[in-house]
């Protein structure tokens, strides 16, 4: 199978109900990783989405990370990458031209 998403500023082409998914199915350990090391834009966008709750507790974990090494917060993004790849092949997902779009109700 091709990978469809091969770079982590690809999520900036993903909307917010894509996005929303991708966090979702994201443990929140993984999102902190992903949170200190990538793009401020993007990794906005996906704090937006959580709710406070989740938020809060991947604030915390990020503090708890600050020092962890940048060999893990990169295999975090390799991470998120393979879960988007599972949701597009979920059909949860489309990618038309280089934007992805979640499906409602899975249509």
């Amino acid at each position: 199978m091709e990978t469809i998403v091969k770079r982590f500023e690809e999520l900036s082409y993903f909307d917010n109900l894509a996005l929303l998914y991708v966090c979702r199915e994201t443990p929140p350990h993984t999102l902190s990783l992903v949170f200190l090391c990538a793009d401020p834009k993007i990794t906005g966008s996906m704090l937006g989405l959580l709710d406070k709750k989740r938020r809060d507790y991947v604030y915390t974990l990020m503090s708890q990370n600050k020092d962890s090494d940048d060999a893990i917060r990169e295999s975090a993004k390799h991470g998120i990458l393979l879960i988007a790849e599972n949701l597009i092949s979920r059909n949860l997902i489309s990618k038309e031209g280089q934007f992805y779009y979640g499906k409602e109700n899975n249509r």
